[in-house]
């Protein structure tokens, strides 16, 4: 699955190719100049410390900085309930770790995010997808999925769930089905794990709560990330658990890294005492509701009738939906002959399935590009219909 999808983008390299591939935030909204400034006064004040070893669980000045991001969610977040991680895929490889041995069952949302179908295969997990529509994650299918399993007296390790703005598809879930999500892993005793890597980056309509702020019985552990909020090359992330969880977190994770870089860790901790992630997020919100907004245009304009795609109210990517005897696989290289690329959409289903769908991303390329590609790729299914 991973070397398919390296494969595929290899070719994306390609001179003169506009590719909608990656999921790569846009570099235009790194806060370059404040890290410089951050970066310079820390290693006058605090060199010794900041490339030094330091703690598992992660920085406490930054633990402290994320407690408090997290209980604006949720109230009662302490630093205890806060683990840096080395990006959100290694939150996900400790969550792996520490619930997962060979054979124990995952549900997911199908499609889904292929870091996570990584790092659960890896542990040779077997993953079951429930299908979503323009609302999230279909409920009554879940139900039905649990039921089904409890008959056979088998209880999945956890629910998988990427609520607000879903890579790949841009699906947010509703309200009311995060209500019944919880609902469902109460009755059944089943964790839910909740990756918020996008969550604020919404460009348009009201904000719903996380499945973990309507958590009262601690079912539920936050995944999130400043990849997308700062730049990813920090490579800091972090897992909010309840604190039964925490230790085996801890310890699952010395075994990988022994922590998280000390020196990001204090430069994202004083870029958020100086208050400077609110105008940052801003900053962002407005540039991808452009782009989005451009690529939701140029789809209307040059896309065929019988495709069909969503229109995110955030994040970074949408969904393209082609009629269902087309495969995006066996277009892909027809696509990049075109100077044109995507990531095809079979690589985010567990069981192999959704051959006619593609993930766009319109975070990265320019708004020049977006329209110039969307033509081309339009173009090239019009032209394979």
């Amino acid at each position: 699955m991973r070397s398919e999808i390296r494969d595929l983008l290899k070719l994306t390299r390609q001179p003169g190719v506009i590719s909608f591939g990656g999921g790569l935030p846009s570099p235009e909204t790194f806060p370059v100049m404040e890290l410089e400034e951050i970066t310079c006064e820390l290693l006058r004040k605090k060199g010794a410390v900041a490339l030094q070893y330091g703690p598992t669980e992660g920085e406490v000045s930054l633990r402290e900085e994320i407690a408090k991001l997290m209980n604006r969610e949720k109230s009662g977040v302490t630093p205890d309930n806060v683990l840096v991680t080395s990006g959100s895929q290694q939150g996900l490889d400790v969550v792996a770790k520490v619930f997962l041995d060979p054979g124990d069952i995952v549900l997911m949302e199908l499609p889904s995010y292929i870091g996570g179908l990584q790092a659960f295969s890896a542990y040779r997990a077997k993953m079951i997808g429930v299908p979503q529509d323009d609302e999230g994650l279909k409920t009554d299918l879940l139900e039905k999925t649990l039921a089904r399993l409890a008959k056979k007296g088998r209880k999945p390790k956890f629910i998988y769930v990427v609520p607000d703005f879903q890579n790949p598809s841009g699906v947010t879930m509703t309200l009311e089905r995060r209500k019944r999500v919880l609902e469902l892993a109460r009755e059944y005793e089943v964790p839910i794990i909740e990756d918020s890597p996008y969550r604020d980056l919404r460009f348009t309509g009201k904000s719903i709560p996380m499945i973990f702020s309507l958590d009262k019985e601690n079912y539920v552990i936050a995944l999130g990330t400043f990849s997308k909020l700062l730049c990813p090359g920090l490579r800091l992330a972090w897992i909010t658990a309840p604190s039964e969880w925490m230790e085996r977190m801890v310890v699952a994770k010395q075994s990988m890294d022994l922590s998280s870089p000390i020196f990001t860790q204090l430069m994202v901790a004083e870029y958020l005492k100086r208050g400077l992630l609110p105008q940052q997020i801003e900053r962002i919100r407005r540039l991808y509701a452009r782009k989005r907004d451009v690529m939701l245009n140029a789809l209307e304009r040059f896309m065929p009738e019988g495709v069909e795609w969503t229109k995110p109210e955030g994040g970074l990517f949408l969904w393209v939906k082609l009629p269902k005897k087309m495969s995006a696989s066996d277009l892909f290289p027809k696509a990049v002959e075109n100077k044109v690329a995507y990531v095809v959409g079979s690589a985010f289903h567990c069981n192999g399935k959704g051959q006619n769908t593609m993930r766009l991303n319109f975070s990265y390329p320019t708004e020049e590009q977006i329209d110039e590609g969307i033509g081309r790729l339009a173009k090239m299914i019009r032209e394979n219909m």
